[in-house]
């Protein structure tokens, strides 16, 4: 899925996901997924392109 938005949104949308993995931790019930999409979004759009061919990869030979 493609989703444009502009760096200072992508900034915010980051920070956000890296917040609430916080709170998830803090409030032990830590969940990688927010932590997971933050790392993904620092990434460039053509390695984020990358590693998300590769995970679907992944995930079909595990199926």
């Amino acid at each position: 899925m493609n989703y444009e938005m502009s760096d200072d949104d992508l900034e915010l949308m980051i920070k956000a996901l890296e917040h609430y993995y916080a709170y998830t931790v803090a409030t032990k019930s830590e969940d990688l997924r927010y932590k997971e999409l933050a790392d993904r979004l620092k990434r460039k759009p053509t390695e984020r392109v990358g590693a998300e061919a590769s995970q679907e990869r992944g995930k079909k030979r595990r199926a």
